[in-house]
């Protein structure tokens, strides 16, 4: 048998493969002795039917076990021999049988692209504006005002941002499937559908709202069906911030607002250099990816795109699939960029600095360090360590290597 391995793309594999006429029949010969050991024709008890009879009868089964067999061998042969990490299982994409019994087929594969990676020890940084103490203190007292909102009754008509304590129930077909009581729903929230948010909308209490629904394609065994909701509001309330000043401080743990406010400006600090270097981070990655351009693997792409999807608790439908997908195809393509730099670079992460790793997300979440070790698998662990310690390399060259990285204070 001849293969031959050819890349159609970056991503995508390709084993052609040739089998002469007595390879074969000779390989034919030893499956159709197999069928006729277990196969059982009338008139004859097993395995003691005409060889003829078995060929006749079972030509196009013994034909695709055939055709499977090679295909295989020559699947697992062509990526042992070439030392290629498949990503999915190989796709036999077309065969046949040409004159004397000569086979020829052909199977694809994703795999992980083979890429050179270059230019990466000369990065260049460029003046990054940093952000604005006052912002954040501003910003994350914002936060902590949010958190500290009071929900209050109102006597008028519901608005967008309003909240009603209801009772619904789901009518489809005409027979009611659901009820639920003393339920808290915020109109013009983007999870509801968008005909409960309009009916609900210019309400008062003890009224009844009845919205029609179609639901989306990616509602399972819903979609597309219509239901009747209908929705008797006992009580509007409106969402009330806190006005900030010392009594709010003490509500949140200070004792005044001046103490609140120099823990805020103190943590803004850190913020600022976390910050900082994010978008140092984001320089690199953004030049690693313009110095190497491929195509990622659809399957490792579709699968990131359901990771974010999740993260982000974005509803997963073909509309946000491909709003997302943009991203994660860089995302993948900045993981095997960083992973050829650090084969290249032989980097590789110690028993130490591993413990060093799980020591940092223990002190950052606030628990014992053997629960930061349960919450990560020994591999996902290894791997994290590893992209942090290629970036802590990159951002070491760019201020080693004799170019100009420009102070971020200036």
């Amino acid at each position: 048998m001849e293969t031959n391995v050819v890349h159609k793309a970056d991503w995508l594999l390709a084993i052609e493969g040739k089998v002469e006429s007595d390879e074969v029949r000779a390989e034919r010969e030893k499956l159709l002795r197999r069928f006729a050991r277990r196969v059982k024709l009338a008139g004859f008890r097993p395995g003691k039917a005409p060889m003829s009879m078995v060929a006749a009868r079972y030509a196009e089964d013994v034909k695709v076990e055939l055709v499977e067999e090679f295909a295989s061998r020559a699947y697992r042969e062509a990526l042992k021999e070439a030392k290629i990490r498949p990503l999915s299982q190989g796709r036999l994409t077309h065969w046949n049988f040409i004159e004397q019994d000569e086979l020829r087929f052909e199977v694809e594969a994703e795999v992980m692209p083979e890429i050179q990676v270059k230019g990466y020890r000369k990065l260049k940084l460029e003046p990054i504006p940093p952000p604005s103490k006052d912002e954040l203190v501003e910003k994350h007292t914002e936060t902590l005002q949010e958190r500290a909102a009071r929900f209050e009754p109102v006597d008028r008509e519901t608005r967008e941002g309003d909240y009603v304590r209801c009772d619904y129930s789901v009518y489809r077909n005409g027979k009611k499937q659901n009820k639920q009581t003393g339920v808290l729903v915020k109109i013009g929230d983007r999870e509801n559908l968008p005909q409960i948010n309009a009916a609900l909308m210019g309400k008062k209490a003890h009224e009844i709202a009845e919205a029609v629904v179609k639901y989306p394609d990616d509602a399972g065994e819903l979609a597309g069906k219509e239901a009747t909701f209908k929705f008797f509001i006992h009580e509007i309330k409106e969402r009330r911030l806190p006005e900030i000043n010392d009594e709010f401080a003490k509500e949140t743990g200070f004792e005044t607002l001046q103490a609140m406010r120099s823990k805020l400006a103190s943590d803004a600090t850190e913020e600022t250099e976390r910050i900082m270097n994010e978008r140092r981070e984001d320089q690199i990655f953004k030049q690693l990816l313009e110095l190497h351009p491929f195509d990622p693997p659809p399957v490792l792409v579709a699968e990131r795109t359901r990771y974010l999807l999740a993260r982000l608790r974005i509803p997963d439908t073909p509309e946000a699939r491909q709003e997302v997908e943009s991203k994660a195809a860089e995302h993948v393509r900045l993981d095997i960029i960083l992973d050829a730099i650090a084969e290249k670079e032989e980097i590789s992460v110690s028993d130490e600095e591993l413990e060093a790793w799980f020591a940092e997300r223990a002190k950052q979440m606030g628990i014992p360090f053997p629960q930061a070790q349960a919450l990560w698998r020994r591999e996902l662990a290894i791997e994290e360590a590893r992209k942090r310690k290629i970036i802590d390399f990159l951002l070491e060259q760019v201020a080693e290597g004799g170019l100009i990285v420009y102070p971020d204070s200036h």
